[in-house]
């Protein structure tokens, strides 16, 4: 029984992939970790504005 599970996986992952295929195209090729560069972020992070208060709390 668990060959005909690895038989139906191996189709339902070569379906997905010619549908992928199909939608998408052929994919780049992977960027290697050696070509891949850091960044930072050169503006301060953004500070959310306060809570307005609730009503309740007026009064």
């Amino acid at each position: 029984m668990s060959e005909d599970r690895e038989g139906n996986d191996r189709a339902a992952d070569e379906e997905f992939e010619a549908r992928r295929h199909d939608r998408f195209g052929k994919l780049p090729p992977r960027v290697e970790r050696e070509e891949q560069v850091e960044t930072k972020d050169t503006e301060p992070a953004h500070e959310e504005p306060e809570e307005p208060p609730v009503r309740r709390e007026w009064g």
